[in-house]
């Protein structure tokens, strides 16, 4: 079993770079690790919160019991006759395994590149991004029920998914543990380049690495990396409203940038947050990124509570304008002193 730690920071295992602590800290390296890990919560009674690449957290406090860092790794290849699987240890980095796909000519996640975080967290959050969702692509998941104390394969249709959503986020986050996950690519499979003006930069005779390259050239200049300046990535989830709903908004704002999804339209949070004037606003030491308002940023807080502040009246805000109650997409751990 991996060495257990106490009090350990976890600023450098959170992209805020927030300085809260685990009460216990180990790190699974393999199946047979992890389980030795959650066996020992178990018999302590202890708490157990897994965290992976820590780009998808806001961390709001110390956190209880046992901290577990996913480090599962190893990447494995299958060609088929139709199709190629792929197998990722949830431990590894997901842009790591995007850019390995498409260096092999192997297409179909090339859309989600430099989406930071592991493997094991993509089905967690159903990762998204230019039309295409990790369910998409995903054929099961190995994780560990810590009911039964067993390695399970859950296939894709059973793992509920939504928008930025999965049972594993929510109904299953305290029962499984994912510890691989299986995906099938394609070296035929068609592009997707409706979406974030890729068409524009890209013919349907592009490559999967063409389309890798554009995508995290788009990402860079939107986004900033979290090592230079702490944050989560997209902050806010779009959210989606009624056709009549829709109509509304767009009789008050003609520039509304919405997008037809299943069950209704996709709005950009990015722009409901700049239209209500947050955009490049800062606030003591954490603010909303000068390049997109769907990111929020800490330059150099340690804890949380300002930035949770900013939610707070970024939510608001965006409700007394619009109408529209945007929700929050990192997950909240700890509890604020």
């Amino acid at each position: 079993m991996s060495h257990i730690e106490s009090n350990v920071s976890l600023k450098p295992y959170n992209t805020f770079s927030f300085d809260y602590s685990a009460e216990r800290f180990a790190i699974a390296d393999t199946p047979e690790c992890l389980i030795a890990l959650v066996k020992f919560a178990k018999t302590e009674k202890l708490d157990i919160t897994v965290i992976g690449g820590g780009s998808n957290l806001l961390i709001q406090g110390d956190i209880s019991g046992l901290v577990i860092l996913n480090r599962i790794m190893g990447r494995s290849y299958f060609e088929g006759s139709e199709r190629i699987e792929a197998v990722f240890g949830a431990g590894e980095i997901w842009d790591e395994c995007v850019k390995e796909c498409v260096s092999k000519g192997y297409g179909g996640i090339e859309n989600l590149g430099l989406i930071p975080g592991t493997s094991g967290a993509a089905p967690v959050q159903n990762i998204g991004a230019y039309g295409v969702e990790i369910k998409d692509v995903l054929v099961s998941v190995e994780a560990l029920n810590c009911d039964t104390m067993e390695l399970e394969i859950i296939d894709s249709d059973k793992c509920g998914f939504d928008y930025r959503e999965s049972y594993f986020k929510r109904l299953w986050a305290s029962k499984y543990i994912i510890t691989s996950i299986r995906l099938k690519l394609s070296q035929s499979a068609g592009l997707i380049l409706n979406y974030g003006g890729l068409a524009k930069r890209l013919t349907s005779s592009a490559s999967y690495k063409d389309v890798y390259d554009v995508v995290c050239e788009v990402r860079r200049s939107k986004l900033p990396d979290p090592l230079n300046l702490p944050n989560s990535g997209s902050f806010f989830k779009n959210p989606v409203v009624s056709d009549s709903e829709r109509n509304r908004l767009l009789s008050e704002f003609e520039d509304l940038v919405s997008f037809k999804v299943e069950g209704g339209w996709k709005l950009a949070a990015g722009w409901l947050n700049e239209k209500a004037g947050w955009k490049g606003c800062q606030i003591g030491n954490v603010g909303v990124y000068e390049k997109q308002a769907l990111v929020l940023v800490n330059r150099g807080d340690e804890k949380a509570a300002c930035l949770r502040q900013l939610e707070s009246d970024i939510i608001r805000s965006v409700k007394d304008m619009f109408g529209v109650t945007l929700e929050r997409e990192p997950v909240l751990l700890g509890t604020p002193r």
